[in-house]
């Protein structure tokens, strides 16, 4: 079916969740195609869902778990890559779940910015000096610090986040080498390590970034015996998903000086309508101070939004059209 003309029906898309709503204005403005929209909250009772969820074509949401029954859904998109807040048992069968990116270019300056801030110590650099001390200072003969070219970056996992990564830290002069599941090759990697091979690539880098998926297979990945295989001056960047690093392990690791330090974007728990200051962890990474830590934010940029939103519009357009849709999940 191919909708091509003006008095074709209008896409019924629905909202879905407090952190989707905010982003009708951007539907409203990039949407030339004939579509209505309703908005559903975090809140919205069953009832709300069930009545506006059966009248759907489409969904955009982070999490979708409310049994949609015979409805008309064809699509469930996601604003976001991660999609283990699907729950599939209440995808119907006609409906195609896709999710969206657009954050690896966000995710990948982070990176960059992390490890520069780590290498020339920026953070305690600043402080003292912003407290009165010059004991950082050159003109003082203060302690000298590192530079970032020269260092070995290993990128665990090697999708579009990964590929963006590499890319900067090619271009700041140091070492790129990749670990994940199916290596191939690239101009900004000078090596490639299959995932078989993980503790010979930690025990290589200088600074690990983890952005492998989350899926089975790469829960607990990183554990006590891996950490052990980095080198004593490493520092761990973690901006996939807690899961993959061992919670309990990693605390104990850098509390021990097994590894340098970490930088985390991503935890272990988060908060919810009973906890909403619920810390990342339940151990306590934020009393160390060989960890920098941001709270899963280092995506969250005006420019990923819009790039996502290009995505999600151009599957809503696909879905009224009645055209192939991409990012299948």
């Amino acid at each position: 079916m191919n909708h091509s003309n003006a008095n074709a029906a209008a896409l019924k898309v629905v909202l879905y969740g407090d952190i989707v709503t905010p982003n009708e204005y951007r539907l409203r403005a990039k949407a030339d195609f004939p579509f209505s929209v309703s908005c559903l909250t975090d809140n919205s009772s069953a009832a709300q869902k069930e009545a506006v969820l059966a009248e759907a074509d489409a969904v955009v949401c982070v999490r979708f778990d409310h049994p949609s029954g015979e409805a008309r859904l064809k699509l469930i998109q996601l604003q976001a890559a991660g999609f283990d807040k699907i729950d599939f048992r209440c995808v119907p069968d006609h409906a195609t779940v896709c999710n969206a990116f657009g954050h690896t270019r966000a995710i990948a300056e982070y990176a960059l910015m992390t490890m520069l801030m780590w290498t020339h110590r920026w953070k305690p650099v600043e402080e003292s000096f912003r407290a009165g001390s010059w004991k950082y200072s050159g003109a003082m003969s203060g302690p000298l610090r590192n530079e970032l070219n020269g260092q070995t970056v290993g990128i665990l996992g090697f999708g579009q986040m990964g590929k963006e990564i590499a890319v900067r830290s090619h271009a700041m002069g140091t070492r790129v080498i990749g670990c994940c599941r199916n290596p191939g090759s690239s101009e900004h990697v000078d090596v490639f390590y299959p995932l078989e091979q993980l503790d010979e690539f930690l025990a290589r880098c200088d600074f690990v970034i983890v952005c492998i998926a989350l899926v089975p297979q790469t829960v607990g990945l990183i554990d006590a015996a891996r950490l052990a295989r980095m080198k004593t001056s490493a520092v761990l960047v973690n901006v996939a998903r807690g899961p993959i690093v061992v919670e309990r392990d990693l605390y104990e690791a850098l509390t021990a000086g097994t590894i340098a330090g970490a930088v985390i974007d991503v935890w272990w728990q988060y908060p919810d309508a009973a906890h909403p200051e619920r810390r990342g962890s339940k151990f306590a990474f934020h009393e160390l101070d060989n960890v920098m830590m941001t709270p899963h934010s280092s995506g969250w940029t005006e420019q990923m939004m819009d790039r996502r939103w290009d995505m999600i519009m151009s599957n809503l357009r696909a879905t009224w059209r009645g055209e192939p849709l991409a990012n299948v999940v």
